[in-house]
């Protein structure tokens, strides 16, 4: 099965007035030249059903219209490793570049598509999330029913996730619990901040920790699966992940990013260009065959994306 290679997304426009340009540059076409913008936005964009120029201006509740196209998309190695597969789901090792779901910019190269391209089959799809830049075992159902029954497991707390993660400081205690909340005070309007509550709605525990070079290598298990938890969690106990532009202490390095999408400009601060958070295994009881699996990511691209932090001089 392949999909179109033009997908036309329609978006409704809810903030202070901005140019056509730098707002589809920003959403859809990343890392594209200048030209192959305005070329786009002459013949593929329109908004409230009318073709505009790159400098119009949108405005609160303008209707765009966007015919994004495969092309539009950067090349990616598609070579992604199997590590399980039975008559129910497929897991395979997520690398730390594509994202699990289509996105505005990553739609054709967003895993949910590309492993029904792959494998041929439209039914195949996620059965749960990993942050775009964390590697690690990520599980496919080969049916809706599936996907259903191990979505359930999850939200159960019924699967055993294990994680890897390297990090600026060793964290003081093994327990990190609490609220996570949306942080009001934060530039960042997706951040997340930790909050102390006698009925907490979040809990990881750190199950072995070790120095790697200047930094901390931790086993951690997430008992809860809130979103961006063990991130956050992490920044919380003053232990930010190396690379996570979004928990570093100082905003103005995920600002800068978000402006210019230059790694090399913060790289001296957050020391690698995706966050050293790896899913090193899932373990669960299959409810269709009732029997336990532990499905583990060792593939050599967590290694090999970390092993250089042991000679990094610590330096921010």
């Amino acid at each position: 099965m392949h999909y179109p290679d033009t997908k036309l997304f329609r978006y409704r426009y809810d903030f202070a007035p901005k140019s056509l340009f730098d707002f589809v540059k920003e959403r859809y076409f990343q890392n594209r030249d200048e030209s192959s913008l305005r070329e786009a936005l002459k013949n593929r964009v329109r908004i409230n059903g009318k073709k505009v120029n790159p400098e119009t201006l949108l405005h609160k509740g303008d209707w765009l219209e966007y015919e994004h196209r495969r092309i539009d998309e950067e090349p990616v190695d598609s070579n992604i490793e199997v590590l399980h597969e039975d008559q129910w789901m497929i897991a395979v090792s997520k690398p730390d570049y594509l994202p699990v779901t289509p996105s505005a910019s990553y739609y054709f190269n967003s895993l949910a598509i590309w492993m029904k391209e792959h494998f041929d089959n439209q039914k195949l799809s996620p059965v749960h999330r990993l942050d775009i830049e964390t590697s690690g075992v990520l599980l496919f159902g080969k049916e809706k029913k599936v996907r259903r029954e191990i979505q359930m497991l999850f939200q159960d707390h019924r699967v055993e996730k294990r994680y890897q993660a390297i990090v600026f400081n060793e964290p003081e205690t093994d327990v990190i619990s609490g609220d996570l909340v949306l942080d009001e005070h934060s530039k960042i309007y997706t951040k997340l901040v930790l909050e102390q509550s006698k009925e907490a709605n979040s809990l990881t525990l750190i199950e072995k920790k070790e120095k790697w070079g200047n930094y901390s290598r931790l086993w951690i298990r997430p008992i809860t699966g809130k979103t961006n938890q063990i991130r956050a969690h992490l920044a919380a106990v003053g232990c930010p992940i190396v690379g996570d532009k979004k928990y570093y202490p100082d905003e103005s390095v995920f600002l800068d990013w978000f402006q210019y999408r230059d790694h090399d400009r913060i790289l001296p601060k957050i020391k690698l260009k995706r966050h050293a958070l790896h899913c090193e295994s899932l373990s669960f009881t299959n409810p269709f065959s009732n029997q336990f699996i532990t499905i583990t990511d060792n593939s050599s691209n967590w290694m090999n994306k970390i092993n250089p932090l042991l000679h990094d001089p610590l330096d921010r």
